[in-house]
């Protein structure tokens, strides 16, 4: 009779422990599964979250030619800006002086206004490119604290010449290029300008925003100014007359 009592006991307590263990598989394998749907629903969620603001690349093209070693320009803007039908980057050239080598030009080069959704983003956007021999980077045009963006690149843009600088910084491009960059406002609008130096030339990029605008997408052209591109070249050996009528 013990023995059957015995038994019986070793049987219910294994019958528990199967019961319990297939419980236990059970909550196990229901965690898992929940999270796994919890992953899944973080995957679905990090899928359908506004992805980061896509750009394109503008290129200002070279000034062949000249007393300096030409470079393509490079700078992007968001995607979604575009330009009205037909409209195009215009070059200007202003003479400084004529030497025996020729006109010394300033050459403008002049972006089209960029607009989304009806809502113009830039008033303007120009690139001022000068001959400046022997600068092997912007720190030699002189001290950034030191220099009036606003009147040291000829730049021509109704209202710089009144704005006021609001910041300045420095920054080196990825292969070593130096900028000066510089935030002037003159209340209405906000200039964005970046300087530097290349192959014996001096460059300029500028952007004129509404003061508006501006405020409402700061990083954005922020982001933009950073984004300049000028490859940094040494100025030819070559001499003057050399690099001007015989393409180098």
């Amino acid at each position: 009779m013990k023995t059957m009592r015995a038994t019986a006991m070793t049987t219910m307590r294994a019958t528990t422990m199967c019961a319990t263990n297939a419980r236990d598989e059970r909550r196990i394998a229901l965690l898992g599964a929940m999270g796994a749907a919890t992953t899944l629903g973080r995957a679905r969620l990090n899928a359908n979250a506004a992805p980061a603001s896509e750009t394109k690349t503008v290129t200002i093209e070279a000034v062949p030619n000249e007393r300096w070693v030409a470079v393509d320009v490079t700078v992007r803007v968001p995607e979604t800006w575009t330009n009205r039908p037909g409209q195009r980057a215009k070059r200007t050239a202003y003479v400084l002086y004529t030497d025996t080598y020729g006109p010394n030009n300033r050459y403008t080069t002049a972006l089209p206004k960029y607009l989304s959704e009806g809502t113009t983003k830039l008033e303007a956007a120009q690139l001022v490119v000068v001959s400046r021999e022997g600068l092997d980077s912007v720190e030699d045009f002189g001290e950034q604290d030191k220099i009036d963006p606003a009147r040291a690149f000829g730049i021509e843009l109704g209202g710089l010449v009144a704005a006021d600088t609001l910041k300045s910084k420095a920054r080196k491009g990825k292969d070593g290029q130096k900028y000066y960059q510089w935030e002037l406002s003159d209340g209405e609008s906000v200039y964005l300008l970046s300087a530097c130096v290349s192959g014996g030339g001096l460059y300029a990029f500028v952007m004129q925003v509404d003061a508006a605008t501006f405020d409402a997408d700061a990083s954005e052209y922020r982001a933009m100014l950073e984004s300049l591109d000028v490859p940094r070249v040494e100025e030819s050996r070559n001499d003057m007359s050399s690099r001007i009528y015989e393409n180098r």
